[in-house]
């Protein structure tokens, strides 16, 4: 089974943008007349270089070297921001990135990938009964095969087999076992 995502990478978006209504409200009860960077941080959850920029947009005076506006002009800014085309684009984007991690999920889901099949004898492997071309000393572990499937079945029982007695497995490869 082979599953394709393609996402087209775009230029970052506004994570804030699907939150500017509740964001207007906050807004709209802030007991200061003015904001400055810091809070457009805080209220946004942006950097503060993009909080910056975002401030330069919509200032309405100048507090020393710092600018500073009304909430009532950021919030007119971000209204329309987030109307532009670029805004409706990121909510559509997110939507098929959305819609493509449930398909994906979904599939694999329905659909789990089976690289071996397995006997049922395998979840009781013992070391003592490894199969053929399986062995164990210290310091050394081999596994002869004729095909890939048959590696991949080998691999599997010496893994259930070690599974089942850690101790044994230690006990049989470590050092001075064969001694």
């Amino acid at each position: 089974m082979e599953v394709a995502l393609s996402l087209t990478l775009m230029p970052a978006q506004p994570a804030w943008l699907h939150r500017v209504d509740d964001i207007c409200r906050e807004l709209d009860s802030l007991p200061r007349p003015w904001l400055e960077r810091a809070d457009i941080e805080a209220l946004l959850r942006v950097r503060r270089r993009r909080a910056q920029q975002i401030l330069e947009a919509c200032s309405t005076a100048q507090v020393g070297s710092s600018s500073v506006t009304t909430p009532e002009a950021l919030a007119a800014h971000l209204r329309r921001m987030a109307s532009g085309t670029d805004a409706e684009y990121e909510l559509r984007r997110r939507e098929k990135v959305g819609q493509a991690l449930s398909d994906l999920r979904r599939t694999w889901t329905s659909q789990p990938r089976v690289v071996v099949e397995a006997p049922v004898q395998v979840a009781s492997q013992k070391l003592r009964d490894l199969p053929e071309g399986v062995e164990l000393s210290p310091g050394c572990i081999t596994v002869r095969f004729s095909s890939p499937q048959e590696a991949l079945e080998r691999l599997l029982a010496l893994a259930m087999a070690i599974g089942n007695d850690l101790q044994e497995f230690q006990e049989t490869i470590g050092p001075g076992s064969g001694d």
